[in-house]
């Protein structure tokens, strides 16, 4: 075993055992006297070189960063999906829209209906809605029973107003003699020949029926329609 002296460095060859406990030396050149200690023995170990490339795939950082996107990732498509639930509820309602909406104009804008579809014009008389496509109204209506060269006959005067602020051509007029259970007995129209109405004007209409049924109660008045014009059955 080869020491050193640790102050002046002399080396010495210890060929004695190496010793397992502390041996006390004093040095020849200087009197230096030191402790050496017991040899440590080393051990050979399998060397093995350490990767060029330390993988930090575990940092704190990139676990913060994966949680940020993994956040933005759910909050768009949290986003997609509220868009799609939106646009799937706008459908449905532009469809229930669309099925109302015939409906809704038949209930509100009647003129409207009959002016399309003339022929529903009959359906808003059997549920009780006259439609009045020419803003005219008929008024003042009075009826008069006369016996003239021995006949009875029926006389019926009134006006017709224009209820517009634009100028209205006054169509057939239709009377309607009808029994106490409302079934139509008699019918006939009339062309008032009189020129169209202004804003606001008024003129008057009379006409007579001869020997009308004896169980007409009641009278019924409007606009005829174009298949009506011109019939006037007898009683």
């Amino acid at each position: 075993m080869i020491v050193s002296c640790p102050s002046c460095a002399k080396r010495y060859d210890m060929d004695q055992a190496r010793p397992d406990r502390p041996m006390q030396i004093t040095c020849t050149s200087c009197g230096h006297r030191w402790k050496e200690l017991p040899a440590v023995q080393v051990v050979e170990v399998d060397y093995r070189p350490l990767p060029q490339v330390i993988d930090h795939a575990r940092e704190p950082e990139l676990d913060v960063q994966r949680l940020v996107e993994a956040a933005k990732a759910a909050k768009e498509k949290f986003a997609a999906r509220k868009i799609a639930r939106l646009k799937k509820l706008s459908g449905w309602a532009s469809l229930g829209l669309l099925c109302l909406t015939p409906f809704v104009t038949a209930a509100f804008m009647p003129e409207t209906v009959v002016s399309l579809a003339p022929v529903t014009i009959r359906a808003y008389d059997r549920l009780g809605m006259p439609v009045n496509l020419y803003g005219l109204d008929i008024r003042h209506i009075a009826q008069e029973n006369k016996i003239i060269d021995g006949a009875h006959v029926l006389m019926i005067k009134g006006d017709i107003s224009n209820s517009t602020d634009s100028v209205r051509k006054i169509p057939w007029l239709r009377f309607a003699l009808l029994n106490d259970a409302s079934t139509e007995l008699y019918s006939w129209t009339l062309d008032t020949a009189a020129r169209p109405l202004r804003p606001g004007e008024t003129t008057s209409f009379v006409t007579r029926v001869a020997a009308p049924p004896e169980l007409a109660k009641n009278l019924q008045i409007r606009f005829a329609h174009a298949d009506e014009i011109g019939s006037n059955p007898k009683p």
